[in-house]
């Protein structure tokens, strides 16, 4: 889960995958889910957040780049952590991500569709020494 405080003053963005039980573990690949989404908290925590689904079918809903920050969709939340901006967020909905209910198509609603960002949390789990975690097995590329 990827939690970064917008530059609005109460905003707080949160992207959120179901099955990205890894996190980023850089093998290069789109990973796909349909239960992926993206919710906003548009007026701090106070008021229940905007949730977008996850649109188009499963692929692409986050990207597992090792040259890249968190992605969701090829551009509906990408915080690509630039060594020369490291606080820059784009996002563009309606491809990947559903757009909200009011036909808007940026996470950052009137700031527009790129943003600096006033902090970024990335939340991971922790598993116990020897703890089966899930899709581990997986293969990142399956050439057969």
């Amino acid at each position: 889960m990827v939690v970064s405080k917008s530059p609005l003053a109460d905003a707080h963005l949160v992207g959120c995958s179901r099955d990205h039980s890894l996190g980023w573990v850089g093998y290069g690949e789109a990973r796909g889910s349909i239960a992926a989404f993206l919710f906003v908290y548009k007026r701090g925590l106070s008021e229940l957040p905007t949730k977008l689904r996850k649109v188009g079918g499963p692929s692409l809903a986050q990207q597992d780049l090792p040259e890249l920050g968190p992605s969701f969709g090829a551009d509906s939340l990408v915080i690509p952590l630039e060594k020369s901006n490291p606080k820059l967020a784009r996002s563009k909905l309606g491809s990947y991500y559903e757009r909200f209910p009011g036909g808007g198509n940026t996470l950052f609603g009137k700031r527009g569709a790129s943003v600096q960002l006033k902090d970024l949390k990335v939340f991971h789990g922790v598993y116990k020494e020897g703890e089966y975690i899930p899709f581990t097995d997986a293969e990142p590329f399956a050439l057969y």
